[in-house]
């Protein structure tokens, strides 16, 4: 009953095809409804598709705005993501092409040419990594998603000089593929260097404006600001109770704007037609083409063998194979129905997007949705599989091998065993602490009878610090141990299995989210070296992966402290009184 009732409210907005001899409308919206009414955390979907330099789909379904019915058109602005990464390589080649620098010139000597020191943490890639090293993903540095929310309000000069190169070692470089945003604000850094304007400036100068791209923009930009409630898709994440998704608040996306050269572009499904058809004439090397051949040449080049990307959706399980097989410069690339394409995804705080583009048929298809689901894994699948379908009408094939019941049950129609998907390939977290027996075990603390505080909750206040990292600050509020650090803050308790749990508020979380869907992570604390100081000496903070921060030398006022310091002055405050 709830899928026909989102069905009904389902509105659609198209643009005439402008050669609607290859596509049927009609079959494409009922298909792309039906899925929808499967995928109820879907509150926006808008697709555009291109054939022979022309725009063959340009659709949008769903809302923009749940909460106040809204409908999303061909002209609501979607944040993109990662697909951003295209724009910064192509910028960057451009520069490598005028000579500035190479591909494979080391990143502190490329510095260096404007006067700025730039390192990174261990000696061989302090003194080898390339600029080819940190766009194709081969620094082995560690990925730190937390900053991604963390809301300081520095430079990307700041980020990049005094921060990037404090960020530790998570695998030897060059050893694999290992996916990393932060690189690319550097890169967009250097763009700016050599330019001589702001990377947002250079971008649109040398992309948007000629392409077109009248309605793309970052989301660090005055007029992203000023778009109103029709003009820019609410983002939303997910709520596993009745009500489905939470409105994350659209100032959220303003955190990006730093790493605007590694996820902050915002456009339409019309733009982003425009972006592929530029694409797609200078990898052909079409004559006059707007995007320079040489550039995109390079950039599209095979790089870097990936792993954990579509790995499930190879042949004979399924009747095609849709793989991601290896990765350029700022561009996945790999085969569909044996014809290669250039592709890439984005998420940020509640949009999703793909960009496929497959240059040998002159043809592209860029889709975003507005919504969540758990790892978006459902989320990713509907838009693979609705692009699947589109380069299959396009390509004239009159039974394309997916269908509505098809894509509703992804993948159970072609697996007999229940879901799974491969996670993308993680290095193990270091664990090297944990054989140290100073390390305080989180699952046999004593919590004398109270799971919501350690008997000796004294000993784990204070403030630690990392360089990475804003301080994290633990204290007691109310017999609650409460965490912060920078515009995060949240609670701290023990879980019955022993773990010590964060319960997180961060800037970019949607406002009044449930407990059950609140992002956590986890503690886990040393005791001094010097057994007769009972306090914590340091503390590795768990998201993703493991931080360890140590503990301040600043001065840290304790709950207790502060109230025997609060009864001394009151005693004091009483004798000076006496003696008046």
């Amino acid at each position: 009953m709830g899928g026909f009732l989102f069905l009904l409210m389902v509105q659609i907005f198209g643009v005439q095809a402008e050669d609607d001899s290859i596509i049927d409308e009609k079959l494409l919206d009922s298909l792309i409804k039906g899925v929808m009414g499967c995928y109820p955390n879907t509150a926006a979907f808008a697709i555009s598709a291109v054939k022979d330099g022309k725009v063959v789909v340009n659709k949008s379904f769903g809302k923009a705005n749940r909460e106040k019915d809204i409908d999303v058109t061909q002209n609501t602005r979607f944040t993109i993501g990662s697909i951003s990464k295209g724009f910064t390589s192509y910028m960057a080649g451009k520069q490598v092409l005028e000579g500035l620098y190479g591909w494979k010139d080391k990143i502190s000597e490329v510095f260096a040419k404007k006067n700025v020191k730039m390192s990174l943490q261990g000696d061989f890639r302090n003194n080898h990594c390339t600029i080819e090293d940190a766009l194709i993903h081969r620094t082995g540095v560690k990925t730190y998603p937390w900053l991604l929310s963390d809301g300081r309000n520095i430079s990307r000069a700041q980020w990049v000089t005094d921060y990037l190169p404090q960020f530790e070692e998570q695998l030897e470089m060059r050893s694999r593929f290992y996916y990393n945003n932060w690189f690319y604000t550097m890169v967009g850094y250097l763009v700016e260097l050599f330019g001589g304007k702001s990377f947002e400036k250079l971008v649109k100068e040398t992309i948007f404006e000629p392409l077109g791209m009248s309605q793309t923009m970052f989301v660090s930009d005055e007029e992203y600001d000023q778009l109103g409630e029709e003009e820019f898709s609410q983002p939303y994440k997910e709520n596993s109770g009745e009500n489905g998704l939470y409105p994350v608040p659209k100032h959220a996306m303003k955190y990006i704007s730093i790493h605007n050269p590694a996820g902050g572009i915002v456009s339409t499904v019309g733009d982003m037609a425009k972006y592929m058809i530029g694409i797609i004439d200078a990898v052909n090397g079409k004559q006059g083409s707007v995007l320079n051949s040489e550039v995109m040449k390079q950039i599209t080049q095979p790089m870097i063998y990936m792993t954990g990307f579509n790995s499930f959706l190879n042949r004979p399980t399924f009747p095609v194979s849709f793989k991601d097989c290896v990765y350029g410069y700022g561009h996945m690339l790999g085969s569909y129905r044996g014809y290669d394409y250039i592709h890439h995804g984005g998420a940020t705080f509640g949009h999703f997007s793909y960009i496929t583009t497959i240059p040998s048929l002159n043809m592209g298809v860029f889709s975003v949705i507005s919504g969540d689901d758990y790892l978006y894994k459902d989320i990713r699948n509907m838009q693979m599989l609705m692009q699947l379908y589109l380069f299959d009408m396009m390509m004239g094939i009159e039974e394309p091998w997916i269908d509505q019941d098809g894509a509703c049950s992804f993948p159970d129609k072609w697996k007999q065993s229940s879901r799974t998907f491969p996670a993308p390939e993680q290095a193990a977290p270091d664990r090297s602490t944990e054989t140290d027996p100073k390390v305080i075990e989180y699952r046999s603390l004593d919590t004398d009878g109270d799971m919501s505080l350690p008997a000796d909750v004294e000993r784990y206040l204070g403030q630690y610090t990392n360089p990475v990292f804003p301080p994290l600050v633990l204290k007691l509020e109310e017999s609650v141990m409460k965490f912060e650090m920078g515009q995060s803050n949240g609670t701290v308790s023990i879980k019955p299995d022993g773990r010590m749990e964060i319960l997180l508020n961060r800037p970019t979380d949607p406002l009044h989210l449930p407990e059950a869907d609140k992002t956590k992570a986890y503690l886990h604390f040393v005791l001094a070296s010097d057994v007769t100081n009972q306090k914590m000496e340091s503390v590795e903070f768990e998201y993703v992966e493991r931080y360890k921060f140590h503990r301040s030398s600043a001065l840290y006022l304790s709950s207790s402290f502060v109230a025997i310091l609060g009864t001394v002055f009151f005693t004091l405050f009483k004798i000076n009184l006496f003696l008046l």
